[in-house]
């Protein structure tokens, strides 16, 4: 008997996580896709889902990146997460208007994950 309930507890926990995620990832943003723009001496990235995963954004070395998330991206992948130079980066974009800053990084390829670590980007550094 006591196993049942621990296994109905455990699966109430799952079920009411699963809500709050995809209740979060139920924003309406309508931003166009507008890719990577750069404003002044910040680059804008604006991300998108294909399939499971992030798809790729190409940037500029040397110039900080500000990053946010299109209608297109949903659940944990609102959370992208960089470990960059031992630091970790990470926020939740909610909406549109939320973002996540990046200082300017060298040349390179740079892996990412949501903070869940299902779905998968990488941040091309040229």
């Amino acid at each position: 008997m006591g196993n049942k309930i621990t296994i109905i507890g455990i699966l109430v926990l799952v079920a009411l996580f699963a809500g709050f995620v995809f209740a979060k990832s139920g924003s309406t943003d309508s931003a166009p896709i507008t890719g990577n723009v750069v404003a002044g001496e910040i680059q804008k990235v604006v991300l998108s889902q294909a399939d499971l995963n992030y798809k790729d954004s190409i940037v500029q070395a040397g110039k900080p990146i500000a990053i946010s998330a299109d209608g297109s991206v949903k659940g944990c992948l609102r959370a992208p997460s960089f470990n960059i130079g031992g630091k970790r980066y990470t926020k939740y974009l909610q909406s549109a208007n939320d973002v996540l800053e990046l200082p300017a990084l060298e040349k390179g390829t740079y892996s990412f994950s949501c903070t869940m670590g299902m779905g998968r980007g990488k941040l091309i550094v040229e």
